[in-house]
């Protein structure tokens, strides 16, 4: 947060309204961490993520339970169409396990009052930081699919259609309530 200024970091170093630039590098999928695959070019690299200066590239921006993402369809009318696949994993294809919480990417489940969520907030926007979520793991959000990593003991990328008939169990059941 020091080096924003109170705020924290934009969800990349421009806008989404610029994606199209080059040279445009988003930190949604990785605040820190190491260098993405070169075909992932929207990863900003490890030396200009924000948390480079206090945490360097290490094993700390990887969950052992990683078992990346098949986003192709979140990602398919963007100039990344085809460049949402990340496996083995999301560390090994984009540097990084976690992801920001700075996009609401279409969930109309959050309860913000802004699609960026915490992108570029004042700190003082966090009324109660110990309830607020900065970092977290894919499988506990909102995408076009649903995602097992820990504990997985089946398929660990489910489609919407294939989704009543999982039975694997979810970190957050409201997730998969909300589909059926």
């Amino acid at each position: 947060m020091d080096a924003q200024v109170g705020k924290f970091p934009l969800f990349g170093n421009a806008t989404w309204a610029n994606n199209t630039n080059d040279g445009w590098e988003s930190y949604i999928l990785g605040l820190g961490g190491v260098e993405a695959q070169p075909k992932f070019t929207f990863m900003a690299p490890a030396t200009h993520r924000p948390l480079y200066p206090y945490i360097k590239p290490s094993a700390v921006f990887r969950c052992p339970a990683d078992r990346g993402q098949e986003e192709d369809p979140t990602f398919e009318k963007s100039p990344f169409g085809g460049l949402g696949t990340w496996k083995p994993s999301n560390h090994e294809t984009l540097g990084c396990s976690y992801c920001y919480n700075s996009a609401a990417w279409g969930n109309a489940l959050r309860e913000s009052t802004d699609v960026y969520c915490l992108s570029y907030k004042k700190e003082n926007w966090v009324r109660d930081p110990s309830r607020m979520i900065v970092m977290r793991e894919p499988p506990a959000f909102w995408y076009a699919n649903y995602y097992h990593w820990h504990y997985a003991r089946g398929p660990t990328t489910i489609t919407p259609e294939e989704l009543s008939n999982d039975t694997q169990k979810f970190i957050s059941a409201q997730c998969k309530a909300a589909q059926t």
